[in-house]
């Protein structure tokens, strides 16, 4: 990881579970918008594990559009889910369970954990659904947004709205009938649009089998044998970039901290990975929501590669750290605001 521009091969997918809090008895119209809110939830991660669909969407981030085809249903009591991109080189990404492969033109990078960050496949909740359960954490309010329509259908609009400036906002849109999310927004704090997934067509209901989840042409699906990273203090809920899935000889953890995290956000995961052959110190850190990576790299020399990138919601930045350490680098990266990402990088220091 040289230089900001090779990190943005490590984004973060939106990812929430667990339970949602408790709603006691509403006392003013923010309790009942809140309870409303998350019942609309329930309807929604419910409908995930009911509903079989198939549809054509687009997602825009920054100024890249991609167009894909969505295929989710239950196959043999498992989800089971292929996303096919129809625009720019032919890449699909496939998941059965907890196993995910991403196949490009004669290859394939599998995964075999619960949340990865892959950039082919950089799709809203597109693997946020295998607890039957979800949480929406402290540091946000619901609120019901107005009706509206999506793909042709009538859809039910949720804001998620941060209680601070140090991450993001979203708005989700879900079909009425069914409960599913056909739009996700995600929003800076002057409200303009960063991030937006939306279903353009869907067909919900269709009887799917195998068949329809088979690689199409243009690419294979290849077992890979992939070598698990070395970890420390390792969440079960986070795991490796697909860039991060091979691993060399063993690498001693360099000793730093971040002595300034936003509130809300916990260590989620603290592993060694490769990247770009080149072994690096990680750690992630998540709100329950948003999440953000620490990476920190020992410098074979001390050179000027500082700097700072964002595309759409995704920002990436780099600083060495002061002296007499300045030989080490560290890059944070993750779907959080810029000024977020500064005050945690400047805040890195090495045991």
């Amino acid at each position: 990881m040289k230089q900001v521009k090779g990190v943005f091969g490590v984004l973060v997918c939106i990812v929430f579970f667990q339970s949602l809090p408790a709603v006691g008895e509403a006392t003013n119209a923010g309790d009942v918008e809140q309870k409303l809110a998350a019942q609309w939830l329930q309807k929604m991660v419910k409908a995930i594990k009911t509903e079989s669909y198939q549809g054509r969407s687009i997602f825009h981030n920054g100024n890249r559009m991609m167009s894909l085809k969505v295929i989710h249903g239950m196959i043999d009591g498992e989800q089971w889910d292929r996303v096919v991109h129809l625009s720019g080189e032919p890449a699909e990404v496939l998941r059965k369970g907890d196993k995910i492969s991403c196949l490009h033109p004669e290859s394939t990078v599998e995964l075999s954990a619960e949340k990865n960050k892959l950039d082919a496949a950089k799709i809203p909740f597109f693997d946020a659904f295998n607890d039957g359960q979800l949480a929406i954490p402290d540091r946000y309010q619901l609120r019901m947004g107005r009706e509206g329509r999506v793909a042709g259908r009538a859809v039910q609009l949720i804001n998620i709205i941060p209680v601070d400036r140090a991450r993001y906002g979203y708005q989700l849109g879900l079909d009425k009938a069914t409960g599913l999310l056909l739009k996700t927004v995600m929003l800076n704090r002057k409200g303009k649009a960063l991030e937006v997934f939306e279903f353009v067509d869907i067909a919900i209901g269709d009887v799917l089998s195998k068949e329809d989840f088979a690689p199409g042409k243009g690419v294979k699906w290849l077992e890979a044998a992939g070598v698990e990273p070395s970890k420390e203090g390792r969440d079960s809920s986070e795991s490796n970039d697909v860039s991060d899935s091979v691993v060399g000889p063993a690498v001693q953890k360099i000793g730093w901290a971040a002595k300034w995290l936003p509130q809300g956000f916990n260590l989620a995961e603290n592993s060694i990975r490769n990247i770009d052959g080149v072994s690096v110190n990680a750690q992630v850190y998540s709100d329950g929501l948003a999440a953000f990576t620490i990476f920190m790299e020992k410098l074979e020399r001390v050179e000027n590669i500082e700097g700072s990138k964002q595309r759409g919601a995704t920002v990436a930045l780099s600083r060495r750290l002061a002296k007499p350490n300045d030989h080490f680098l560290v890059t944070v990266v993750g779907e959080v605001p810029m000024d977020t990402a500064m005050q945690v990088a400047a805040s890195v220091v090495k045991d």
